[in-house]
């Protein structure tokens, strides 16, 4: 069996019992895919009878496979380009833990099907193994739940005492390179960046979780002067933006759009066309900048913590 892992294939096998049988699905390696109900089905290749790859059609950003597997495909792209210092799977919850900055690499985000991401074990003690786990780190146990798929985990989660921390859209877009914006102040982008990057939103906490992963930072100046910054990394076909700031000083200029144009373009120009971000539901000023760009809303994901832990509880979401 010849087929690139992540391709969608149709598989005909035969039936020890006679006959054939048929899977559909995702190839997740060489001896498993993951059906439309995201279940992961593993098969014996010695059993095939035939098999074809299915030609997938160009969908925009947002479209395609069922909404739970869009999902996991978008939540992926967040954790690869945002990766944790550690992450292991209990059964199928991805548990992130990176020391106290951000919630996103501090917090479990289930992966398996519904109602509650396919635990090791029994939910009421999955939830305690969680709380012991970022108790002995000496963190806030945090979940990232993905909605609607998990509200029944959110669910669960509410009525157990646990509060909601944030609530974020996943917004989506489809783009293409587009005339740079003019503008009085000085734009640059770069593969690194430096300590002045980090202080104008006093970021110093999360640079090794950015050197972890290739990136593109914008940089915009007033003379010599820091005033804004943003980056994008790119997985997967996708262009994830993260980390856009600017100085209060100068907002209302149009400095988030120069960063946002900016940080597109240079994602065009390695040959991505589509972009997803995150922003916090509340925050309906930077909502209104991405839908100008054409971003819309994909998926809603809250962040759930443990109340009664005294740990310091990170603020800042991805």
């Amino acid at each position: 069996m010849k087929a690139p892992i992540g391709a969608r294939v149709s598989i005909r096998f035969h039936d020890p019992e006679g006959g054939f049988c048929d899977l559909v699905g995702y190839l997740e390696s060489e001896n498993s895919l993951r059906n439309r109900h995201g279940e992961l089905i593993e098969f014996d290749r010695e059993k095939i009878a035939i098999y074809k790859v299915i030609e997938e059609k160009n969908h925009p950003a947002g479209h395609g496979a069922p909404l739970s597997l869009r999902i996991q495909e978008l939540e992926k792209v967040l954790t690869t380009t945002w990766p944790p210092v550690k992450q292991e799977y209990f059964g199928k919850w991805l548990v992130r833990t990176s020391g106290k900055f951000t919630l996103r690499a501090n917090s479990v985000l289930p992966c398996g099907k519904a109602p509650y991401g396919e635990p090791q074990i029994d939910i009421d003690e999955a939830i305690s193994f969680v709380i012991a786990h970022y108790e002995k780190e000496g963190l806030v146990p945090a979940f990232s739940i993905p909605l609607p798929t998990y509200q029944d985990l959110d669910s669960k989660l509410f009525d157990n005492g646990w509060i909601e921390k944030i609530r974020a859209h996943v917004m989506v877009a489809d783009f293409e390179y587009a005339e740079p914006i003019s503008s009085q102040f000085t734009i640059t982008t770069s593969s690194e960046f430096d300590d002045s990057w980090l202080s104008l939103q006093d970021d110093h906490g999360v640079a090794d979780l950015m050197r972890a992963f290739p990136a593109i930072y914008a940089s915009v100046f007033d003379g010599e002067k820091l005033i804004a910054v943003g980056r994008t990394a790119h997985s997967d076909g996708w262009s994830a933006l993260s980390r856009v700031f600017v100085d209060p000083a100068y907002r209302g200029h149009g400095v988030s759009k120069l960063i946002v144009s900016t940080l597109l373009n240079a994602s065009s120009k390695e040959g991505i066309k589509k972009a997803l971000l995150q922003v916090d539901s509340k925050n309906l000023t930077a909502i209104n900048l991405y839908s100008s760009f054409g971003f819309t809303l994909h998926h809603e994901y809250v962040y759930r913590t443990y109340q009664k832990t005294l740990s310091i509880i990170p603020e800042v979401c991805c």
